[in-house]
């Protein structure tokens, strides 16, 4: 079933469909959507014509809009355009992100017709999609807001049949590509360089694509919580339901709730008032007790859904922010037939991608933060329980006493990561600076903002899989049987790609392998 593009109904979900699936793309076809298309090309046309100078299209760009050029000449400036913004750097998006470019420019361009662009213009971008013709865009060279001109110009460049585009697993020349497919090449014409190069489909088609990955990690945060207090026979009270109801905020909620359910069924985790009863000393008339067990757990598990709770909100206020950006008019001029007005507009300015990917980022982090403080808890032997490391138990007089080190390195690498992780949370809007001879004085960075965001998740991703590895391996140590269903689901599946440590090995492998499966897996769903 094919996604439809109208500028209104696209969501996260069908970007990543469209990107990581290959799903089909349509237009709308009922008669009003393409009469209205012509309607405000014809309105755009007849406006330039009058002599009045239109921004961009009878003017140049930026801080030279003061000069003013004659109709004929439109089209070959909005080619101009094109050509000199093909100043990309560095490492290029892959195909995938590529897709997700191409669809949230269509949406944003056939959105109530305002960009003003030729029905066959609309038609060519389906046709790149549904061919799987998509530009090779560099990652270096927006600032976010007159929109993602730079990368964007791969786009309407390759719509010409210029520079190059992933084709059938390779990259090729457009012009071959489009050669096999008996495509033609569209010069774009007035307003079109601007309607396809200056809005933000670049920064939120990535930003699409990471909310969807970020979304994942919510959950395997949640149940690291829940598997830690199994190995340290923690206590239930954090995770009822009426704590977090008293707090109010849905994410604390949810998040209270996913770890409850599954620690419901582990006999390893202490209902408070049986704690009470079998692991406190009574005070029996004495007027002190040092009690052998403490009464409630360490911050990184007692406030756990405090901190994946700010994760899982951040993440519904960044896809609510994503998912309007997705379905907004963002290029300018953009044209309104209802009152006959061209509006000269800053809608290009990403500034809501780069606060929801800013904002995402530091929640992120949080929650890496918690990762390295619980890892912290069940590797250490001086708080697990268990052993040192988590080594096997190894008596002094077995061969390998000594020369078993377990999770040491490990505990490492996690720290480790969640030092870099941190790193990505400066506000990147801050670094706005002005440029373009000062017209673009304010400026919203956004793409380099979601790019870091995509970063940042992979880091988090290895991160979760080294720590999955050590609290299998807690796991193991402390029996399994113990440990609720879903745990031993989970143990399970991580067991069929990474044995149990009896003597030291490498464990790069192993953790990527972990890496690749959090990834995709369904399990924590």
């Amino acid at each position: 079933m094919a996604v439809t593009v109208n500028g209104n109904d696209l969501t996260i979900e069908d970007v990543c469909r469209v990107a990581y699936e290959n799903e089909k793309v349509a237009l709308p076809e009922n008669k009003e959507f393409w009469e209205q298309m012509e309607k405000s090309r014809k309105f755009l046309i007849d406006y330039i014509n009058t002599g009045v100078p239109t921004y961009g299209v009878t003017t140049d760009f930026g801080d030279s809009c003061h000069n003013q050029i004659s109709v004929d000449k439109a089209g070959e400036l909005q080619r101009t355009i094109a050509t000199y913004h093909g100043i990309g750097l560095g490492p290029k998006f892959d195909r995938e992100t590529g897709r997700a470019v191409v669809l949230a420019r269509l949406n944003g361009n056939v959105k109530g017709a305002h960009s003003a662009i030729r029905p066959e213009l609309a038609k060519m971008m389906l046709t790149l999609l549904n061919k799987d013709i998509i530009p090779v865009i560099p990652q270096l060279g927006s600032v976010g807001a007159s929109g993602d001109l730079t990368p964007l110009s791969y786009l309407a460049a390759v719509i010409m049949g210029q520079r190059n585009v992933y084709y059938k697993g390779k990259i090729v020349p457009a012009m071959e590509a489009f050669s096999a497919e008996g495509i033609e090449p569209l010069p774009i014409e007035a307003k079109e360089g601007l309607a396809v190069m200056n809005g933000t489909s670049v920064m939120t088609a990535v930003a699409s694509l990471a909310w969807k990955k970020a979304e994942r990690l919510a959950k395997i945060s949640d149940f690291l919580t829940a598997v830690t207090s199994e190995i340290t026979r923690g206590k239930d009270t954090p995770f009822i339901t009426k704590v977090s109801q008293l707090k109010n905020h849905r994410g604390q909620m949810e998040s209270a709730v996913y770890v409850h359910n599954i620690i419901i069924n582990s006999k390893r985790v202490w209902k408070y008032d049986e704690f009470l009863k079998n692991k406190i000393e009574k005070m029996d008339g004495k007027g002190f007790v040092a009690q052998t067990n403490k009464i409630q757990d360490r911050y990184s598990i007692r406030c756990a859904p405090q901190i994946t709770g700010v994760y899982r909100d951040t993440l519904r206020i960044a896809r609510e922010w994503i998912t309007e950006e997705l379905n907004s008019a963002n290029d300018n001029p953009l044209v309104d037939t209802d009152v006959g007005q061209v509006y000269n507009t800053g809608n290009f300015y990403g500034g809501h991608i780069c606060a929801a990917c800013d904002y995402l980022r530091t929640a992120l982090a949080n929650i890496s933060d918690l990762s390295d403080k619980q890892a912290e808890i069940i590797i250490d032997g001086k708080f697990n329980g268990l052993t040192e490391n988590l080594i096997p138990f190894t008596p002094a007089d077995h061969p390998r006493a000594g020369l078993r080190l377990g999770f040491k390195a490990a505990q490492i690498t996690i720290s480790a990561i969640r030092g870099e992780v941190a790193t990505y949370c400066f506000p990147v809007s801050l670094t706005s600076a002005p440029t373009e001879a000062l017209n673009q004085d304010k400026v919203s960075m956004g793409t380099i903002s979601a790019r870091k965001l995509n970063e940042q998740i992979e880091l988090v991703f290895f991160q979760f899989a080294t720590h999955l590895l050590a609290a299998m391996q807690a796991v193991d140590l402390a029996g399994k049987d113990d440990f609720a269903p879903f745990t031993k689901n989970v143990h399970s599946a991580v067991r069929k790609l990474s044995d149990f440590v009896e003597d030291d090995r490498e464990l790069d492998s192993d953790a990527e392998r972990v890496c690749q499966w959090l990834k995709t897996t369904e399990l924590f769903a």
